[in-house]
């Protein structure tokens, strides 16, 4: 992997307590703290931990499928101490507090039979009012990646996805909100596409994972190292597909589009609510509409759902709920046990419609029609949306109708 944020990793061996004890090792209370907090947040398989100091103690959370949930708090003097401790595991500099900081932590995690599981930590501090706020991003390689068939694509989808991203060349772009999971899939698409006869190079801010056999680059905009100027010095580097971390003006359009109808296959995000609104968003950065037509293939747009618990998921009557189509009278829930944490939800699936551009929506994109008209006629072309897939995650029981409600704005 290339990294160029100038930000150096540390290496640090997380033990379970049980492994400690057994090796002798001496309680020490903060050390003891922190290892136990960083142990705890990975088994949950949270995605951050939140330091958050107010007036008279510290608050901590841990991020679960994207809801905080809080954690027993600390007082003021230990959460500096635990800040400090973990400051000094991501070499940064215990005396700064009063400016943002950032650093990374890589953990070799021993489990069971000597294995061991290899864990990034991002650092970043904040300062406030009460002092130093601390959020500890997990990167989990196990957990998180996952491989393309398993993101939550019905079949018929999955078929047209692989037949999209497999093109030679073309633009596919991933959109939806932040946190929707759009780098998750565009590095399952990448991982799917990676073999010994293609190369391909990304372009990131920041890189979250390494993916093996892939060429990564961060952006450095201290050291000039930019989107524009990265982007036009990768086109040299003989690429077969090319993964922008994001679209963000005209110009990094212009150059992906410009790559795409030079023989490379592009995938890219934007932040839009749905598909056909990556039509138009590009539009609006004054991409020519000819170009748009000529090269963008697809576009997935997503959500990410909590799913629920499998062990303790129940069927309830919604019979009453009247606003919703194609929802059948049952629909689940789950209460919590101990395989989930008494949370009722484990894991994350996502939500998707697809746009593929067939000749009617290449001819509306020329003529610049609007995100309603394109969406039309996509769904006349037999697009399954957001709505839609969402129904169906309830109704199969993946997902509770709460929270499709809460993800899926009606």
């Amino acid at each position: 992997m290339l990294q160029g944020d100038g930000i150096k990793s540390t290496v640090y061996k997380l033990l379970s307590p049980e492994d400690k004890i057994s090796q002798g090792i001496k309680h020490e209370s903060t050390i003891e703290f922190v290892d136990c907090l960083l142990y705890t947040a990975i088994n949950v398989h949270a995605s951050d931990i939140h330091i958050q100091p107010e007036e008279d103690r510290a608050r901590i959370r841990f991020r679960i499928d994207g809801t905080l949930y809080d954690q027993e708090d600390v007082s003021s003097e230990i959460s500096k101490l635990v800040i400090s401790r973990i400051k000094i595991l991501a070499g940064l500099d215990i005396a700064t507090q009063r400016l943002p900081q950032d650093g990374k932590i890589k953990i070799l995690m021993y489990e069971n039979f000597g294995r061991t599981h290899i864990i990034d930590l991002r650092i970043s501090t904040f300062p406030s009012t009460y002092g130093e706020k601390m959020v500890v991003r997990i990167l989990d390689r196990e957990y998180n990646l996952l491989e393309l068939e398993s993101l939550g694509f019905d079949k018929p989808l999955f078929e047209s996805v692989k037949n999209l991203v497999s093109k030679p060349h073309g633009f596919f772009l991933v959109t939806g909100p932040t946190g929707a999971g759009k780098t998750t899939t565009l590095y399952a698409m990448l991982s799917y596409l990676n073999n010994p006869g293609k190369n391909i190079i990304t372009m990131e801010d920041p890189v979250e994972y390494a993916l093996d056999g892939i060429t990564q680059s961060q952006v450095n905009e201290k050291a000039g190292f930019i989107f524009q100027n990265g982007l036009r010095s990768l086109l040299r580097q003989d690429p077969d597909i090319i993964m922008i971390g994001e679209i963000r003006d005209k110009i990094t359009a212009q150059i992906a589009i410009e790559a795409a109808l030079t023989g490379h296959m592009v995938f890219s995000t934007l932040h839009t609510n749905d598909a056909a609104g990556a039509v138009t968003r590009l539009l609006d950065m004054d991409v020519e509409p000819f170009l748009i037509s000529a090269t963008l293939t697809g576009v997935i747009a997503q959500r990410l759902a909590r799913k629920l618990c499998s062990s303790c998921k129940k069927t309830i009557d919604n019979s009453t709920f009247k606003n919703l189509e194609n929802l059948s009278t049952q629909s689940y829930v789950s209460n919590g046990c101990s395989k989930c944490f008494n949370l009722g939800h484990s894991g994350r699936i996502g939500i998707f419609e697809l746009l593929v551009l067939d000749e009617k929506i290449k001819n509306l994109i020329v003529q610049k029609s609007s995100n309603e008209v394109i969406q039309k006629q996509a769904k006349e072309n037999g697009m399954i949306t957001l709505q839609d897939d969402g129904i169906q995650k309830v109704k199969s029981g993946q997902i509770s109708l709460d929270e499709f409600l809460s993800t899926i704005a009606m």
